[in-house]
């Protein structure tokens, strides 16, 4: 609730001016699209500055590469110092995995706040800059949507270890909380069938999901958050760790397969290979199984909810904010063409395979 009033817009020479000061680094600025922060990439240019943290390598400084992120105006430290240690975590739990790493600012803290000038007060913290191909530009195959399914299951075994109280506050994008889409539908109408539905999900779904095991979780696992190798063979980047949250294992792979279905005559085919891959490294229960078909769903309702939500309060961003909606719009209608039993039954065949 809090990001609903944004932030004024920082520049990049306000950016240029904090990250000299924070980190000790200077280059060339070039913005990155964002929510509710403010990103900036920013490509290092002479001399060592900064701290370099382990597993980036930089001799000189030079043409090195970072993401600098500046949290929105009302951001919760803590909520960013979350975030950071999140990534710290699956660094040490899982160093083969392909998340940032962390840059430490001049005084060794992995965030800090701008000191003086325009921005002084923002929060911002840096992470290495991961190169590869977003997965939206990608045509995958089999062998790589498996190779997608089974990343996502390593990460969430490596984010077993991690809790603190922050990762179980309740996000409008856990799949848990469908019911809290409520006012946002009533203070937004989207016309009857999306009524229909959010009032069938919000009945059916919640009290099976609290018998599911939970933990931490990725929570946004998607075609703008996976970046892919240069040869299209695997998974180089797992990127925004702004949604992770305690809830439902199931709930991450229902949103990683809702972000897969695509515009064909069978939007859930190149899905199943993803469950299957998931499946082989962290089997799914059948009770998660049979609550797939909904999650899907579920999570196809809540982006156009929240998505069309927010636009009206950034209007400045909304672009940004409805660029999948359409979409949504699309599968939404596709799903519901498709008997729910006939989606089960090919999970459950996919899990055999």
């Amino acid at each position: 609730m809090a990001r609903l009033t944004p932030s004024p817009p920082v520049t990049a020479p306000e950016a240029a001016e904090a990250i000299e000061a924070c980190f000790g680094l200077s280059g060339e600025l070039a913005r990155l699209p964002g929510e509710a922060d403010d990103n900036f990439l920013l490509q290092v240019s002479g001399g060592p500055g900064g701290v370099v943290p382990p597993g980036v390598s930089r001799a000189t400084g030079d043409g090195q590469r970072y993401v600098v992120k500046f949290a929105h105006l009302r951001a919760d430290p803590a909520v960013v110092d979350v975030q950071v240690r999140v990534l710290r975590h699956i660094e040490s739990a899982a160093p083969g995995l392909p998340v940032p790493r962390v840059l430490p600012a001049t005084s060794g803290e992995s965030w800090t706040v701008v000191p003086d000038g325009p921005l002084a007060g923002r929060v911002v913290h840096a992470l290495s800059y991961l190169d590869g191909r977003l997965l939206r530009s990608v045509i995958t195959g089999r062998p790589l949507r498996r190779t997608l399914g089974a990343t996502l299951a390593e990460l969430g075994q490596a984010l077993r270890g991690f809790d603190d109280p922050l990762v179980h506050r309740p996000l409008l994008w856990d799949l848990a909380q469908l019911p809290r889409l409520r006012p946002l539908l009533a203070e937004r109408p989207l016309g009857p069938l999306i009524e229909e539905q959010l009032g069938r999900l919000t009945a059916k779904v919640p009290p099976r999901l609290a018998a599911q095991r939970a933990q931490l979780v990725h929570n946004d696992f998607s075609p703008d958050n996976t970046l892919i190798s240069a040869d299209g063979s695997g998974v180089c980047g797992i990127i925004d760790f702004g949604d992770v949250t305690v809830t439902a294992l199931v709930n991450d792979v229902a949103i990683a397969v809702a972000n897969l279905l695509t515009g064909d005559a069978d939007p859930f085919g190149p899905a199943l290979d993803f469950i299957a891959g998931y499946n082989a490294v962290t089997p799914l229960a059948a009770a998660e199984l049979s609550l797939l078909p909904d999650l899907i769903l579920g999570r196809v309702v809540a982006r156009i909810i929240i998505s069309e939500w927010r636009a009206e309060r950034f209007p400045d961003n909304r672009a940004y904010v409805l660029r999948n909606t359409p979409r949504a719009w699309e599968h939404l209608h596709r799903l519901l063409s498709i008997p729910g039993e006939q989606t089960a039954a090919r999970i459950q065949e996919a899990t055999r395979a």
